[in-house]
């Protein structure tokens, strides 16, 4: 592994160990409770989710619709971005956003136009656009008013060592100040990703595991600290990526894929990982040091703890929380014969939008 070692934190690593098991995956209510339900509002009618972020009690979606609307915490929504365009402000394409909360600012990156665009994170109005032809990342994200690039690739600009590194962070979103994990030939060349979403935010905290890696760093703007080393069964070897093997028969294969979704709420750590052609859910007790589950699914057996089966998608104010999807609803409403809340008892999957859920840890 290589990275600047004056600027990374070892001293805490902490070794997770997991193996898939087929059993208790219905004990998720002994661990968290599903406390606050938000809806959103129905207008308007939201496509296939693309990236939800909450801060500043404020909730961000990007959707297939290449927009981003904000929601409040009542789900009542305050603004949306939707300008594909050609004039000031618009875009072709929103590959992905960040919310800086320092600067009170959104930022989208247009991997089209290969450009930066600024708007006031609490009305949606446009300030100002970057042209950002390099790097070209894949994900941006923002904390503590600094932001950083996944940049897995160079093939845009060959000829620029100084940018031939994975993650790259700036100050003001436009000149790189910080660089590491330089490059592998092998992982450079091969346009496979075990980890589409590289970034995980905890509250204020920001999360990285890049991809064909194993570790979790916490991203500090005066330096990174390895959290958690992660050590899943049956991993890629490097000899698959040299090979550049089939991207879907790695897909199917028994390789463990990527470190994805990890957050972290009071003493339990969640994250998500692939093998087999399935999505792995793994949720491990860090005070006791052991795994409590990981596999395909979890669920509450009794539905009152949490209701229904979603994947965690962040933490806010120390909470987990995650978003249903109208069809994940619709399914469980169908095929699972458990209690539910008020608000699923008269939902409409054909008009209504996701909702949000808060879960509190049980201690």
């Amino acid at each position: 592994m290589f990275f600047q070692k004056e600027n990374i934190s070892t001293e805490k690593l902490q070794t997770v160990e997991v193996k898939v098991e087929d059993r208790n995956f219905e004990k998720l209510g002994q661990y968290m409770k599903a406390g606050t339900y938000i809806q959103l509002a129905a207008d308007p009618l939201i496509g296939i989710i693309e990236d939800v972020q909450i801060k500043e009690n404020k909730i961000y979606l990007l959707d297939k619709m290449n927009r981003v609307i904000c929601y409040d915490m009542q789900g009542r929504v305050l603004f949306k971005i939707d300008a594909v365009g050609n004039g000031p402000g618009e875009y072709a394409n929103i590959n992905s956003f960040a919310v800086n909360e320092k600067d009170r600012e959104l930022v989208i990156y247009d991997n089209h136009r290969l450009a930066l665009l600024f708007y006031n994170s609490d009305n949606g109005k446009y300030l100002r656009t970057k042209k950002f032809s390099q790097p070209t990342p894949c994900a941006i994200a923002s904390a503590d008013g600094v932001y950083y690039y996944d940049n897995p690739y160079h093939n845009n600009y060959p000829n620029n060592p100084a940018l031939h590194y994975s993650l790259l962070i700036s100050a003001n979103g436009e000149d790189i100040m910080q660089r590491y994990f330089p490059h592998q030939p092998a992982e450079a060349d091969y346009h496979f990703r075990t980890t589409p979403q590289p970034f995980s935010y905890n509250d204020s905290v920001l999360y990285y595991c890049k991809s064909f890696d194993n570790i979790v760093y916490e991203l500090q703007p005066n330096g990174l600290k390895a959290l958690y080393e992660i050590k899943t069964p049956n991993p890629l070897p490097l000899s698959k990526i040299e090979e550049k093997v089939d991207e879907m028969e790695i897909v199917k294969s028994s390789y463990s894929l990527g470190i994805e979704n990890i957050y972290q709420c009071e003493n339990l750590l969640y994250f998500q990982f692939s093998k087999g052609g399935y999505l792995q859910i793994a949720l491990y007790d860090l005070s006791r040091k052991e795994q409590i589950y990981c596999g395909k699914r979890l669920a509450d057996k009794s539905g009152k703890g949490v209701p229904i089966h979603r994947l965690i998608n962040g933490v806010y104010k120390n909470r987990f929380w995650g978003y249903l999807t109208p069809e994940t609803i619709e399914w469980t409403l169908k095929n699972e014969s458990k209690e539910y809340p008020e608000i699923f008892r008269h939902y409409d999957p054909e008009t209504s939008n996701p909702v949000i859920v808060f879960y509190e840890v049980v201690k």
